[in-house]
């Protein structure tokens, strides 16, 4: 009698471990699973927070200087008018009198591109075409301060013409450049 009780209550045990405790068991292990989750997350915020605050603390702490000239590399909006005065400013200091800027939209062409045609960009891009009549030496001096620029600038094409007698031509030139959506 002494051994079938025993047997019975260690049934009895196991039923109850099986039907009751492994399941409530179980369901505290995956919130102690989830509750570390949000802790890591938690702790990535405030990290981020931190980093956040800091960098935020350097910007305000730079130069208005430096500011402007970042500002200059990638611009949060695209200024045409202010993007024509800074190339005929350029241009006038080698005695180069820009005839016509024309500007656009530059549409991308998805098929050569890497990324996902889906995945946003957070620049955009506009085109500008101008042209002006100079001598060689002159357009060298004119396109490396171009060059030199802050503001980011692909050329896109160059042509020329011969124009009279002096060593003159006409150049038309198409660039690329970029602004901060």
């Amino acid at each position: 009698m002494k051994n079938s009780t025993a047997i019975v209550l260690i049934l009895i045990a196991g039923g109850l471990f099986y039907t009751f405790i492994n399941p409530q068991y179980t369901k505290v292990k995956g919130l102690r699973d989830e509750a570390n989750k949000y802790d890591e997350i938690l702790s990535n915020v405030s990290t981020l927070t931190e980093t956040r605050d800091s960098l935020l603390m350097k910007y305000r702490s730079m130069p208005k200087v430096e500011l402007e000239r970042l500002s200059k590399v990638l611009p949060d909006n695209v200024d045409t008018v202010k993007l024509a005065m800074d190339f005929d400013t350029i241009a006038a200091k080698y005695g180069i009198s820009i005839k016509s800027i024309q500007t656009g939209e530059v549409k991308n062409d998805t098929g050569s591109n890497i990324v996902q045609p889906t995945a946003g960009k957070p620049y955009e891009t506009v085109g500008v075409t101008f042209s002006f009549v100079s001598s060689y030496e002159n357009f060298r001096k004119f396109m490396h301060d171009i060059e030199q620029s802050l503001r980011l600038i692909d050329v896109k094409s160059v042509s020329f013409e011969t124009r009279g007698d002096g060593g003159l031509y006409e150049y038309k030139v198409s660039i690329q450049t970029y602004w901060l959506k």
